[in-house]
């Protein structure tokens, strides 16, 4: 779970280094936009990617809206357990709740 929090949270002043960082290997996706070759990065170390294009930021409210153009499963995969971000620094892994707010602390607004 430390890996893919420091891939996901990781600035784009190191974007081109975020995976190598969380030593996280990326395949690619299938869809740029949602036709054809060339799309988002997938994790391969994960049970499932969704392949998402924007379709708005809402900037007053921090908001990025997303439209799934493809699900991923690897279905070979023995671990199923899944991790569920909360959004306030804690995660629940099918159901247990892991708190991670302290090393979450730089990503999260004041008060959370």
């Amino acid at each position: 779970m430390h890996r893919r929090r420091g891939c996901g949270s990781c600035s784009a002043v190191h974007e081109g280094q975020r995976y190598a960082h969380a030593s996280i290997e990326p395949e690619q996706g299938l869809h740029a936009d949602g036709v054809g070759p060339g799309g988002a990065p997938l994790i391969k170390e994960c049970l499932a990617n969704i392949e998402c294009k924007v379709i708005d930021i809402i900037d007053k409210h921090h908001i990025v809206v997303l439209s799934g153009v493809a699900a991923y499963v690897d279905v070979a995969r023995k671990e199923r357990r899944m991790v569920h971000a909360v959004g306030d620094g804690s995660f629940i892994v099918d159901g247990r709740k892991l708190d991670r707010r302290t090393m979450m602390a730089t990503k999260l607004p004041p008060g959370v």
